[in-house]
């Protein structure tokens, strides 16, 4: 079973998991977390000051970190923070978590979080070139997506969805910035299929496209049968640009 995310920390099966794996690829640690109150975020700025450090010095970098537009919408998306951490090759997280200054910064990770999902992720065929998100402007959002899809068919009924969406979402002046394929669960309530980050011009946009009634047929006749779960959260990122600040 994958380790929850009231966990906050990575298991030690969970780690052992992604040690055995055979690659040794790029991965994509996908990070939603949730502060405790009422100094979470202060506790958290502590450990990301050192794990900053210790992501960097082993060639990782985060390429999207942004806040939570709905944070108290009630389920799955309700999460205060969203970073994506690129990490060059598996084995550099694994080396970072026997890090000695790592290690004594962990017990302000756990003080600063209520829940956490980390997930390893590796970028799928369909993913643009993963190079660092610029922020174009103030008013545009990224919509975060986590997928699982139905075991019958629900990975080719989203794709049906897509074909839509993605028309959709051209036509308003957005794109497809990543798409993901889940690789090991880290600190998770379930599996995850595939990730998705796709930017609008600004939430007001996003809006709109979602009560048009084609939108809406699309979601209705495909994309509702197609998942089993699904988070999918607006988020803006921190910052004019790219923040690379490590969170994980």
């Amino acid at each position: 079973m994958p380790n929850p995310t009231t966990a906050v920390n990575p298991s030690a099966e969970s780690i052992a998991d992604l040690a055995a794996r055979d690659d040794d690829d790029a991965i994509i640690m996908v990070n939603l977390m949730k502060f405790a109150q009422p100094d979470g975020r202060a506790r958290y700025a502590r450990y990301g000051a050192v794990s900053g450090k210790e992501i960097q010095a082993r060639g990782g970098r985060v390429i999207y970190s942004g806040v939570n537009l709905t944070p108290s919408h009630p389920g799955e998306s309700d999460w205060d923070t969203v970073a994506l951490v690129h990490y060059p090759r598996r084995a550099a997280w694994l080396d970072m978590q026997n890090a000695p200054a790592y290690q004594a910064a962990i017990e302000d990770r756990t003080a600063g979080l209520t829940r956490r999902l980390l997930y390893a992720f590796v970028a799928s065929e369909r993913s643009p070139a993963l190079g660092d998100i610029p922020r174009t402007n103030t008013d545009e959002i990224a919509v975060v997506n986590l997928l699982r899809y139905n075991d019958d068919g629900g990975k080719e009924e989203y794709q049906t969805y897509g074909k839509t969406a993605g028309s959709m979402i051209r036509e308003l002046g957005g794109e497809v910035l990543l798409h993901l394929t889940g690789e090991q669960a880290m600190v998770s309530d379930g599996t995850w299929d595939h990730f998705i980050l796709v930017r609008y011009p600004t939430l007001d946009a996003l809006r709109r496209m979602t009560s048009t009634p084609r939108w809406q047929a699309a979601d209705r006749d495909h994309r509702q049968k197609s998942l089993a779960k699904t988070i999918a959260m607006p988020t803006r990122q921190h910052g004019p640009d790219t923040i690379n600040r490590a969170t994980n």
